[in-house]
Parts: structure tokens; sequence; C-alpha cells
């Protein structure tokens, strides 16, 4: 599968075959994990609209639990396609000095702040914007961004307009979202900044480890996750998906073994020093 980026030895956790939210502890609805030793709860009132955090996600969390990762008290972190806010909290109950929850979907900031507040955390240290990555504007950029993107590929048989699409799925099979994180990371990262991703095998690492590398980026891989292609919401377009993910394999463009990827808790350190633009 995937060559990580350089680093000997990268922690790799095979997650078991058929399970879902196999790193949750309680239903798919609502679930409870802990983070730096801070115990947590999170919820999601409608599934169709705000997408319960997968494996695909929780698992940069759990890389960022081990050892050498990046101190989270104090920073100003932006939370990429917040979706119900799990790195929101994560990053606050963790310190973090203030958090921006950006999302495309409008569910996303109501869910967001809700978990926010059933944590005990600051809500007033918590800021939410509803607006694509394309269209958004900071007034300053941030010391850590933190993204899970959408990596399944889209298809109009399966398309459907609510938060769930947003999360799974994305245009340009499955990299639109990834495409927009290369094109805007420099504008929302303050030099000397980290870009914390978990990272599909379906999406082309090794062309986001190139790219960003080539620019100056320290890149590095916290753990490796090898787990199901989450294709439950999508049952009845199962194959359509698979012949769409195996076109993307023979492009070179994805990675994975029957309906087993991987996901790679990636972090870009960005070069300090860097002349603003």
């Amino acid at each position: 599968m995937t060559i990580a980026p350089d680093r000997t030895p990268t922690r790799r956790r095979v997650l078991p075959a058929g399970d879902n939210g196999s790193l949750w502890e309680a239903r798919p609805s609502c679930g409870t994990f802990e983070f730096r030793g801070v115990r947590l709860r999170l919820m999601v009132d409608d599934p169709a609209e705000v997408l319960f955090p997968t494996d695909c996600g929780l698992s940069l969390l759990s890389a960022l639990n081990g050892d050498g990762c990046p101190a989270l008290e104090g920073v100003n972190a932006l939370d990429l396609g917040a979706g119900s806010g799990i790195y929101s909290v994560a990053l606050l109950a963790a310190g973090a000095g203030r958090v921006t929850a950006l999302d495309i979907n409008p569910a996303s900031a109501a869910q967001t702040s809700m978990n926010v507040m059933a944590n005990g955390l600051d809500v007033t240290r918590l800021t939410c914007v509803t607006s694509s990555l394309e269209r958004y504007t900071p007034v300053e950029r941030f010391d850590l961004v933190i993204t899970n993107p959408p990596h399944l590929p889209y298809d109009p048989s399966y398309a459907r307009r609510d938060g769930l699409e947003t999360a799974l799925v994305a245009r340009r099979g499955g990299l639109a979202v990834y495409d927009s994180v290369l094109e805007r990371v420099d504008t929302l990262l303050a030099p000397g900044g980290a870009l914390l991703m978990a990272h599909s095998s379906l999406a082309d690492i090794p062309r986001t480890v190139t790219e960003l590398t080539a620019r100056g980026y320290e890149s590095e891989t916290l753990e490796i996750f090898e787990m199901d292609i989450p294709l439950l919401a999508y049952a009845e377009h199962k194959e359509t998906m698979l012949t769409l993910l195996k076109e993307q394999r023979a492009a070179g463009r994805a990675e994975f073994d029957g309906t087993r990827f991987t996901v790679h808790a990636l972090m870009f350190r960005r070069p300090g020093n860097v002349t603003r633009r």
C-alpha cells in the first residue's frame, strides 16, 4: 500500500474487518473517547445532517495521543471541515487558545457548539464559520490546521445534498478538498505552523507529500491505520463506488486491497521565516 513519508518505525494499527466505528466505545450517534488524558463525549443529533465521525477521522486523534506529537496548549487552530466538532472539542480540551470551526454544512456550527458546551469547555474560545474553503478569508493565519477531508469519489447515482455527502464524498475522484487544502494552506498556516491531516490512501497520499515537501514543508507520518472502506452508507451503490475507486487506482491516485484501505495520520510543518503573501 502507499509508502509513508520517512519515519522509522511508523506505528501501524490494523482495525478489525467489518466493524463499524471500532475506535469508538459507544453507539454511532453518541460516543466517548479519551484525548490527552481528558475523557470526552460526542453526540450527533441527526446523522443524516452531520456525519458522526468515522474511524478515519478518529484515527488522527488516536495518533495525536502518541509521543512526539505537537503541543496544543495556547495554539490558534483551524478545524477545517469541522462536521460534528470532534477536533474542536479535542483541541479545546487540550488547551488550545482559540479554535475556528469551518464547514460548508450549515448544520455543523450548531452541532460543534453543542458538543463543546456539553463537555464543559469554554465556548467563547470557539468561532464557527459556515463557508467553503475556497471562499473563506481568515483575518489571521493559524498555528495549526487540522482536517480529515472527504475522500470518496463522486457519482450522480448516489449524490446526496446533505451533510453526509459533504463529509464523505468529493468531486474530482475524491480529491477536490485535498486540492483546496494544497492550494490554500500557505494562506491559512503561519510560518512554523503545522498541518495535521487524516489522509486516505484512496486520495493520492504521495502527491500531497511530494507537493508540500517541494514547498519546504517537513513531513512526518504519526501513525497508519488499516480499515474498511466506509461503504455502509452507500450499500446500494457499492459496485459503482468500487468501480470508480478501481479507476483511480489504475491511474495511480488510490491504493486499497479489496475493501480495505489505509489512513495516514500526517503532520506537515511549514518552515519558519516565510515572507507573508
